[in-house]
């Protein structure tokens, strides 16, 4: 028995290799997230779709293992188990997904370059400015928004609805599948 749960420890434990394939992994995920970031009305349902797909490739590729690994398991493990791998297939799918919609982003990013400069006043419906969760919420083209980010004016307009007597200004270029692209904004009085 002791022998068993040392040698179950040992193929649990990640290398070296694991490590730094992990830290690439997340700062590929960066580029999705920096780049999803600066995209407004950012088509959703291609992310749902993309999680979709991914998400049965996974789930396939992973059945006989998991069904190998479900047979040599006691039977009061065996729930705990199923569940730990469908949250495991379901976050790499969803990490998986925004990797490959890398391209895209940037796509949608450099095909706004050839569009016109906008510039849009819009209705800011709620701020938050706690450390680690700086956001405005705001109203374009009748879609609600939110944007992380921090200017000073944020601190002294977030009590007691002073946000509503503001513009949330935006500078935008438009893109492709109904989307734009945000290249800078600020806050000014109505």
């Amino acid at each position: 028995m002791h022998l068993n749960i040392k040698k179950t420890k040992e193929n649990n434990k990640l290398t070296t290799g694991d490590w730094i394939k992990l830290a690439v992994f997340f700062v590929v995920y960066f580029f999705f997230i920096k780049s999803k970031d600066s995209i407004i009305n950012y088509p959703y349902w291609l992310l749902l779709a993309v999680f979709a797909i991914v998400l049965i490739i996974s789930a396939i590729f992973q059945s006989r293992k998991i069904r190998e690994d479900y047979s040599k398991i006691e039977k009061r493990d065996k729930l705990l188990f199923l569940g730990i791998n469908t949250i495991k297939i379901a976050v790499i799918a969803y990490f998986v997904s925004g990797i490959l919609l890398i391209p895209f982003n940037y796509y949608t990013i450099y095909n706004s370059k050839k569009n016109n400069l906008s510039v849009e006043n819009c209705e800011i419906t709620g701020l938050s400015t706690y450390s680690k969760n700086r956001s405005i919420f705001y109203k374009f083209k009748g879609k609600t928004n939110v944007i992380n980010g921090f200017k000073p004016i944020m601190e002294s307009i977030k009590d007691n609805g002073k946000f509503e007597n503001y513009y949330f200004v935006v500078e935008v270029r438009k893109s492709i599948c109904n989307t734009y692209v945000l290249e800078n904004w600020s806050i000014k009085e109505k």
